[in-house]
């Protein structure tokens, strides 16, 4: 009888979604090995975002594993967005698990890791998850942008604020018991007569408590005179918009205390970054002997000028700038999405996408009840102002009526955000078409930006192949895939999947793309 662990895993934000409490996960893997006739001697329970692996129970399951791995065949769990929302992570995770000895797999997802084909499958589990993530990410920054752009600070209020709410029960920043030092803090260095040190210890014998750091940043925030500063964002430029709350200083007496804060700072020298758009790859390309990122530079010979990407010394590391850019060429074209390829991964992206929405599908009975609530809403204010009802009762039925609404918007919210991804995942997969072509088109800065988002930890050469501690680990299964379509082999059935980090087999070698 084979000996399996369990892993059950639910954040924070999951606890009310159907079909992810602990319980519920535990009961379904119990019944899957009680059929399967598989001994289960542990498990492990996480209640911890799936971001990274840095778990407390995920940290105690891994050495559970190590000091057990001859006692132990496999580790299960519900499904693969349960082990890891971290597509990069989770190929390094498998590949420690692979050296255990252990099989790792999803019993609602199951996959047979030893067929090339199902490592796709695998890629297409672990990035949804984080798509989803990053999706969500995208539209919590565009509502607060929104927010900040009407006037209104959503994020965390600094010293002399507190969070609160207005009329229409949106949040709105509001002073509170700090903000009397504050205004009196911005007065004291406005007269040029004290020094923060000095302003700082008055305000502290007064029993006002902050750091020195702390108080620092407070003279140069903003928002005390009524000013919210918006950071530039994709091809949006950085701006300064007039807040709606109550400043705690007047616009005057901000700008004096810049100008007084401003004399004393020392000018620092302009740090130039030089590059060379000969030389693109300078910055990512390290030496295999000492791990130090290679220079780059040209000499001149008898009759003409010669460029290499070298070493300091003691290293005699030194690669032709021709030789360099002409195998990682090839790369891009080992990694260039083909179309059948391109065709298939979106289809299995879509199936997997319809199974995973389905239970999410808004009705139209939903939007019914957002109508009927809406309605309620006005119903209720034209009671209240033709007193047919009292106050007390406006505001909880009012209170009550929007909580509802809220969380019919929400699922509908949700429901859009799902959508979107599907689309972001169409788009992605046009842009890895012809990636060789964009690259060698490209910009000095484009191409940086690609060299970027594949090699997270840089690279190095040995025997004209990469070697990294880190690669894109869908562009390495798009690689394989190439690959095997190319050459229509037969299935590999060994044990060795296809998830190593040392990529030789695709990696910057030219005769194997062409």
């Amino acid at each position: 009888m084979e000996q399996v662990i369990l892993y059950v895993r639910v954040s924070t934000d999951e606890q009310a979604n159907k079909g992810f409490s602990l319980r519920d996960q535990e009961q379904k893997l119990l019944n899957h090995c009680k059929v399967h006739d598989l001994e289960v001697v542990h498990i492990f329970r996480e209640d911890y975002s799936a971001k990274s692996f840095n778990r407390p129970e995920f940290k105690k399951l891994l050495h559970y594993c190590k000091t057990n791995r001859h006692q132990i065949d496999k580790l299960l769990f519900l499904k693969w967005d349960r082990f890891s929302r971290n597509t990069s992570e989770s190929y390094n995770m498998i590949g420690q698990f692979n050296n255990f000895e252990i099989t790792i797999n999803a019993i609602e997802q199951p996959l047979d890791l030893t067929i090339p084909e199902q490592g796709l499958m695998l890629a297409v589990y672990l990035s949804m998850p984080e798509v989803e993530n990053h999706r969500r990410s995208l539209n919590v920054i565009a509502g607060m942008r929104r927010a900040y752009k009407e006037g209104r600070y959503v994020a965390s209020p600094p010293k002399g604020y507190t969070m609160g709410r207005d009329s229409n029960n949106k949040p709105l920043i509001q002073p509170n018991d700090d903000a009397p030092y504050i205004t009196e803090a911005f007065e004291l260095m406005a007269t040029g007569l004290h020094n923060q040190k000095k302003v700082l210890d008055k305000l502290r014998l007064k029993g006002f408590k902050i750091s020195k750091t702390a108080f620092s940043r407070v003279l140069r925030n903003q928002l005390y005179h009524g000013g919210i500063y918006i950071k530039a964002f994709n091809n949006e430029k950085s701006e300064t918009v007039k807040g709606i709350h109550e400043p705690l200083v007047s616009k005057s007496v901000f700008d004096t205390v810049q100008n007084i804060l401003s004399q004393g700072k020392k000018q620092s020298g302009v740090i130039h970054h030089k590059l060379n758009a000969d030389f693109p790859v300078k910055g990512f390309l390290v030496c295999p002997s000492c791990a130090k990122p290679l220079k780059a530079s040209t000499s001149k010979g008898r009759s003409k000028y010669y460029s290499y990407y070298h070493c300091s010394k003691p290293c005699n590391t030194r690669y032709k700038k021709e030789d360099v850019h002409r195998w990682i060429a090839y790369f891009f074209a080992g990694i260039t999405l083909k179309p059948e390829v391109k065709d298939l991964f979106f289809k299995l992206i879509q199936e997997r996408f319809e199974q995973q929405t389905k239970s999410t599908s808004l009705s139209p009975k939903h939007f019914e009840k957002v109508k009927v609530y809406e309605d309620k809403l006005v119903r209720l204010q034209d009671l209240y102002i033709d007193d047919e009802i009292d106050k007390d009762a406006y505001y909880s039925s009012k209170s009550r009526y929007k909580k509802l609404l809220n969380d019919l918007n929400q699922k509908t919210e949700h429901y859009k955000n799902q959508r979107d991804i599907l689309g972001a995942y169409k788009n992605g997969l046009s842009q890895l078409q012809y990636i060789d072509k964009q690259y060698d088109k490209a910009t000095l800065e484009s191409k940086r930006q690609f060299l970027g988002s594949i090699f997270p930890k840089k690279f190095q050469f040995k025997k004209n192949k990469v070697r990294t501690a880190d690669i894109n680990p869908i562009l390495l299964k798009i690689a394989s895939v190439n690959k095997s379509f190319k050459r229509n082999k037969k299935r590999d059935k060994s044990k060795n999947i296809d998830l190593s980090r040392k990529v030789p087999k695709v990696g910057l070698e030219p005769t194997h793309y062409y």
